[in-house]
C-alpha cells in the first residue's frame, strides 16, 4: 500500500473544503452520530471563534483515505509542567466538551481502519504531548489496547475509564411479542408495573412523539426544566446551566428536526408530566441522550424507568435496531439493557522526561495521600 500523507486544515476557516473532506470521508467509513455530519457542522458553527481545532487528513494518492478532527490546546499540570494537548473530535476545554462525544473514532477507509490511531500518532501532523481520547469504541480500542501492550513505545496509554454502552436489542422485544418487561429481571419489572399503577390513578399514561419543530423546541423547554429543577435539589448545576451546551443543542434541533434524526418524547397522564426524553436517531437505530423527568416524591411512582419503558416498546413497534442508553455504569441502564458494547476514555503522552518528571510526582503524591 502507497504511504500515507497527512495534512492539517484549520477546520473553522476552511469551512468549505472540511466539509467536503468529511462528507466524502463519512461515504468511506461507518461513522457514529456523533461524527456525522449533522452533530459535526453544528458543532464547528457554534464553537467560539478563538478555539482552535485542526481537521487531519491523511490522502493515499490524491484521495482522503482517513480523517478526524483534533482539538488543540494548552495546558498546565500542577502549575508547572506546560504541554500541548490534542483531543479527538473535541475541543479539550471541558465547559465546551460537556457536550460529552461518544461512538467516537477516526474516519478511515477498511484498510487502513485497524492503524488509524497509529496513523495519527505517526503522522507528521502530531503536534502535541498528549492526545486524549474520548469515548472510543470498536477498533479504536483495539488499538489502544495494542499500544498498551507493546513495549517499544515512545508513548505511555493511560487509559481512564472503560465503561460500557447498555442497550436494548429491540428485535428482542418483537420477538417477545412486545412484551419487554418479560425480559427484565422480576424486581425491574415488578418496579414498572407498580409505578404504571401508581400513574393510572391519575389516568391513562399517553406518550407523545414531537411532530413539527414548534413541539420539538415546546418538549425541550419542559425538559430543560424539569432536568434543571432536579439537578438543582440535589446541589449541582445541571446541564443545560452550561449556556453552550444549551444553544448547541438548540441550534442542532432548529436545523435538523425535520430531517428525522431527533426524537423528543413527552410521557404523561391526563394530569401528570411523567418526563421528556431527548433522543437521536442515527442507522435505524435510537441513542437515548438527555432527559427531565418530574420526580413527586412517592416511591412508587418511578418517572425514568416508566419513561423509558414506554419509549422503548414505542420504538420497538417502529421498527428501529436499538435502544441505547449510552455510556455509564448506572443500575437503571443495566437493569433495563439487553446487551453492551465497550466504550473508554484514554490519554496518549509522549514519553519525556518532563513525562518522567510528572509520573514520579503523581506517585509520591499518591504515596503521601495513602500515609495521611
Amino acid at each position: 500500500m502507497d504511504e500515507v500523507k497527512y495534512k492539517s486544515l484549520d477546520a473553522l476557516l476552511a469551512s468549505k473544503e472540511v466539509e467536503m473532506i468529511w462528507k466524502r470521508m463519512l461515504a468511506k467509513s461507518k461513522a457514529s452520530f456523533f461524527l456525522s455530519w449533522e452533530w459535526i457542522s453544528t458543532w464547528l458553527e457554534t464553537l467560539p471563534g478563538d478555539e482552535r481545532v485542526d481537521l487531519i487528513v491523511g490522502y493515499l494518492g490524491d484521495e482522503p483515505a482517513l480523517a478526524c478532527f483534533l482539538g488543540r490546546k494548552r495546558r498546565t499540570k500542577r502549575g508547572i509542567f506546560y504541554y500541548k494537548l490534542a483531543s479527538l473530535n473535541s475541543t479539550g476545554d471541558e465547559y465546551l466538551d460537556e457536550l460529552t462525544i461518544e461512538y467516537n473514532s477516526i474516519l478511515a477507509i477498511p484498510q487502513l481502519n485497524t492503524n488509524a490511531l497509529q496513523g495519527i500518532i505517526d503522522g507528521d501532523v502530531n503536534e502535541w504531548d498528549e492526545l486524549y481520547l474520548p469515548g472510543a469504541v470498536g477498533s479504536l480500542c483495539i488499538e489502544i489496547d495494542r499500544l498498551r501492550g507493546g513495549v517499544e513505545s515512545g508513548y505511555i496509554i493511560e487509559v481512564e475509564k472503560d465503561s460500557n454502552s447498555y442497550y436494548v436489542e429491540l428485535e428482542k422485544v418483537r420477538n417477545a411479542s412486545m412484551d419487554y418487561a418479560g425480559l427484565l429481571s422480576s424486581n425491574r419489572r415488578q418496579q414498572i408495573r407498580r409505578s404504571i399503577r401508581e400513574y393510572n390513578k391519575t389516568g391513562e399514561i399517553g406518550i407523545d412523539v414531537a411532530q413539527t419543530l414548534g413541539e420539538a423546541l415546546q418538549m425541550l423547554n419542559g425538559l430543560v426544566e424539569l432536568h434543571q429543577r432536579e439537578w438543582i435539589q440535589r446541589g449541582k448545576e445541571g446541564a443545560f446551566a452550561n449556556s453552550y451546551f444549551y444553544s448547541f443543542h438548540t441550534s442542532l434541533i432548529q436545523k435538523y428536526f425535520n430531517s428525522g434524526i431527533i426524537q423528543l418524547i413527552h410521557i404523561h397522564t391526563d394530569q401528570v408530566t411523567i418526563g421528556y426524553l431527548y433522543n437521536f436517531i442515527h442507522d435505524g437505530n435510537v441513542l437515548f441522550y438527555q432527559c427531565g423527568f418530574n420526580y413527586t416524591g412517592s416511591n412508587h411512582a418511578r418517572p425514568g424507568l416508566v419513561s423509558h419503558y414506554f419509549a422503548i416498546l414505542l420504538n420497538a413497534e417502529l421498527g428501529h435496531g436499538k435502544y441505547d442508553f449510552l455510556a455509564g455504569e448506572s443500575q437503571y441502564k443495566k437493569s433495563l439493557a439487553t446487551n453492551a458494547e465497550r466504550m473508554i476514555w484514554a490519554r496518549v503522552k509522549k514519553k519525556s522526561i518532563r513525562s518522567w518528571i510528572e509520573g514520579h510526582m503523581r506517585s509520591a503524591y499518591g504515596k503521601l495521600k495513602r500515609m495521611q
